[in-house]
C-alpha cells in the first residue's frame, strides 16, 4: 500500500514538475517579448523599449515571470513550516517568534543564496517605496532556493512577521507594511492557528484592513495545524470560535469558507483528520493559471496600446505639419506687410527731403515722378509725424505678429516616420505571439490532465 502511494506521489510530482516547467516557459516567453522582443540578439528591442522610445514616450509595466503569494497569520500559525514543506527544503526557521519579525521572500533560482536589506529591495523592483516604513529595510530578507518542488519555480512566497499581542515589539509598523505589500501580490493566504493566537488583535486588524481594500478576491483563509487538536469536538469548537471572530471583519461572510489542513507527518502516519493541504496548493496553482492568462491579456492589450499610440502620434504629426504650414503662410503675410511699411516709410522720408535736394540740384526734379512728389510736399510736411508714426507702429506690430505667428512645432522626420512604421509592424508580430502562447499553455494543461 505504501509502495502504491509512493508511486502515485512520484507520478503526481512528475506531472506537477512538467506542468510547472511549461507554465514557467510561457511566463518567461511573455516577459522576453517585453525585454527583447522576437529576438535574443544583442540590440534587439522589446515591447517595453519601443513604448519608452523618444518617439512614443509611453510607460508600460512589464508583467512578472512569477506570481507572488503572501502568507499572513499569527506567530506559530505554521507559515514558515508550510513554505519549507512546499519547496521541500528547510529554508525557513520555524517556531521562534523573533525569526518572524521581518519579511522573508522565498524564490527559486539557479544558486542557493541569501539576500538582506537593500539587496532585497533591489532584487524586487516593486519594493522601491517599501523603504518608507521606518526600520523595515534591515528586516527584509530573500532566500533563493534551487528547489523544483510543486509549482515553486513559478512562485515567490512571502513569509510575513508572526502576529502576536502583548509585549511583542516590531521594528516597524507591521500592520501597515502587510497592507502595503498586499498591493503587489497575487494571492494572500491567511493561516489561523487553532492552539495559538489565531484571533489575536493584530491578526484581526490585518484581516479587517485587507477586507476594506480592493484585494478581496486575493484572500483565502485556512485553519492550519488541524492535527494539533486531537479531539474532533475540540477542533469544531475552535473552528467555530475563529469563524465567529472572522465573520465580524470580512466582507463576504455569506460565502466564507475555512478549510482545515496540516502538514503531512514525517513518519507517514495518518491522524484520521480531513486534510485540505492540497486545497492550499490548488489556490496557488489557480493563481498561477490566472496570472498566465492575465499576462497574456496584458500582452495583447499593451500591443494594442502601442499600435494606437503610434497611430495617434502619426495623426498628431500630420496636424502639427498642417498647423506649421498655416503658421508659415501667416508669418510670410505679416513679414510682407512689415516690408511694405518699410517701403512706405522710405517713400515718406523721400517725399519729405526731396524738395530740399531739388534746391541744390534742379536736374533731380526734372523727372515726372519727382515733380509729383514735390507737389505733395506741403501735405507730407503737414502730416509727416502722424503718417510716419502710423507706419512705424504698423511695421513694428506686423513684425512682432510675424515672429509670434511663425511658431513651428517639432515634427517627425522621414526617418522617424519610417521608424514608427517599423515599430507598428514589429508590435503586430509580437501581438501575433499571444495566440501561439495560449495554445502552448492549453496544450500543457491538456497533457497534464492525460497523465
Amino acid at each position: 500500500m505504501a509502495a502504491s502511494n509512493s508511486k502515485k506521489k512520484n507520478g503526481r510530482n512528475a506531472v506537477d514538475e512538467a506542468l510547472a516547467g511549461a507554465t514557467e516557459k510561457v511566463l518567461k516567453q511573455i516577459t522576453e517579448l517585453y525585454d527583447v522582443g522576437l529576438s535574443n540578439t544583442p540590440g534587439a528591442m522589446g515591447l517595453k523599449a519601443i513604448s519608452e522610445s523618444p518617439l512614443l514616450k509611453m510607460n508600460l509595466r512589464k508583467p512578472r515571470k512569477k506570481i507572488t503569494v503572501m502568507i499572513v497569520g499569527n506567530h506559530s500559525a505554521g507559515k514558515s513550516s508550510f513554505i519549507n514543506w512546499y519547496i521541500g527544503e528547510g529554508i525557513q526557521k520555524t517556531g521562534v517568534a523573533i525569526e518572524t519579525r521581518g519579511f522573508t521572500f522565498v524564490t527559486s533560482g539557479k544558486k542557493r543564496e541569501t539576500l538582506t536589506g537593500e539587496a532585497t529591495i533591489r532584487f524586487y523592483d516593486f519594493l522601491e517605496d517599501f523603504g518608507k516604513f521606518e526600520g523595515i529595510v534591515h528586516n527584509l530578507f530573500t532566500e533563493i532556493s534551487t528547489s523544483k518542488e510543486k509549482n515553486f519555480i513559478c512562485t515567490d512566497l512571502i513569509d510575513t512577521p508572526g502576529l502576536v499581542d502583548g509585549d511583542m515589539q516590531y521594528p516597524f509598523n507591521v500592520q501597515d507594511a502587510i497592507i502595503h505589500m498586499a498591493e503587489h501580490v497575487d494571492l494572500i493566504l491567511v493561516f489561523l492557528d487553532p492552539i495559538g493566537q489565531a484571533t489575536c488583535k493584530r491578526t484581526m486588524e490585518v484581516v479587517e484592513k485587507l477586507n476594506q481594500s480592493p484585494h478581496l478576491e486575493k484572500i483565502h483563509y485556512f485553519m492550519s495545524k488541524a492535527d494539533a487538536v486531537e479531539k474532533e469536538h475540540d477542533r469544531q469548537r475552535v473552528l467555530i470560535q475563529i469563524t465567529q471572530n472572522l465573520a465580524k471583519r470580512i466582507r463576504n461572510s455569506h460565502a466564507f469558507n475555512l478549510p482545515t489542513f496540516y502538514l503531512p507527518r514525517e513518519d507517514g502516519s495518518d491522524p484520521g483528520i480531513p486534510n485540505a493541504i492540497e486545497e492550499v496548493c490548488k489556490e496557488v496553482d489557480k493563481a498561477i493559471n490566472m496570472t498566465v492568462q492575465k499576462n497574456l491579456r496584458q500582452l495583447k492589450d499593451d500591443c494594442e496600446k502601442v499600435i494606437i499610440a503610434i497611430a495617434e502620434a502619426v495623426s498628431k504629426d500630420r496636424e502639427k505639419k498642417a498647423a506649421n504650414a498655416r503658421n508659415r503662410f501667416k508669418g510670410i503675410l505679416f513679414y510682407a506687410l512689415s516690408l511694405g511699411m518699410v517701403i512706405l516709410m522710405v517713400l515718406l522720408l523721400a517725399a519729405r527731403i526731396l524738395p530740399s535736394l531739388c534746391l541744390v540740384s534742379e536736374h533731380l526734379c526734372e523727372a515726372a515722378p519727382a515733380k509729383f512728389v514735390v507737389k505733395l510736399e506741403p501735405v507730407v510736411a503737414e502730416h509727416f509725424k502722424l503718417v510716419g508714426g502710423v507706419l512705424l507702429v504698423t511695421f513694428l506690430a506686423s513684425l512682432l505678429i510675424a515672429k509670434l505667428t511663425w511658431q513651428i512645432s517639432h515634427v517627425f522626420t522621414k526617418s522617424d516616420l519610417k521608424k514608427l512604421e517599423e515599430y507598428k509592424m514589429y508590435v503586430k508580430k509580437i501581438a501575433d505571439q499571444e495566440k501561439g502562447l495560449y495554445e502552448e499553455y492549453f496544450k500543457s494543461l491538456s497533457n497534464s490532465e492525460d497523465r
